[in-house]
């Protein structure tokens, strides 16, 4: 199975196949495992946690958060995702749909801490867990496969559920994926918190 499709059929928490593989012909995949190396199986051996680590060369507060650079917060009582440049907020984009769970470190809980973008990838693709598509990816927790994305999505890419609050299997579905996948970029801090 390619390995776009495996990120993406693995997307929100679904612990499918995770053996990867070659990208498809045509599309190209960033792909950064920001604290080690990922094994054949996909996963790092030391996934990053809600434990505070900062980017080379930039800062962050004591709490992990960034306070200097590009970086994304996302706020899961809020329900909301802010891009971020130091301390300024660029683009504020609510409300959107975060974990059913919340730091419970089940497979399927969005856990909080500062993790960063390892992988991006814009296409259409089948999201098995509830077997409709998104788009517009940006992977940022490799541990439990969670990240930004699309509202669901049809087969055409039209939005059949736009549902927002505790709903997802832990990624953040955002009806501005695009905004999100536009700022993004592999390395950049996610800072998540309540």
């Amino acid at each position: 199975m390619p390995l776009i499709a495996t990120m993406l059929l693995a997307a929100c928490g679904s612990p499918g196949d995770k053996t990867g593989g070659e990208p498809a012909d045509g599309v190209t995949v960033a792909t950064v495992t920001p604290q080690a190396t990922a094994p054949a199986g996909g996963k790092p051996a030391n996934p990053p946690g809600p434990a505070a680590t900062s980017q080379p060369g930039g800062q962050t507060s004591q709490a992990g958060r960034p306070t200097t650079g590009r970086w994304i917060d996302v706020d899961v009582t809020r329900y909301q995702v802010q891009l971020m440049e130091g301390t300024n907020v660029v683009k504020t984009i609510a409300p959107v749909a975060v974990g059913e769970q919340i730091n419970t470190g089940a497979y399927l809980s969005t856990q909080t801490g500062l993790f960063h973008v390892y992988n991006k990838s814009e296409v259409l693709a089948y999201d098995a867990p509830y077997d409709t598509y998104i788009s517009h990816w940006v992977g940022f927790d490799p541990a439990k496969d969670n990240g930004f994305h699309s509202f669901l999505k049809d087969e055409t890419g039209k939005v059949v559920d736009a549902a927002t609050g505790k709903i997802s299997n832990g990624c953040i579905r955002t009806g501005d994926a695009e905004a999100v996948f536009a700022f993004a970029e592999v390395g950049m801090p996610v800072f998540v918190h309540l």
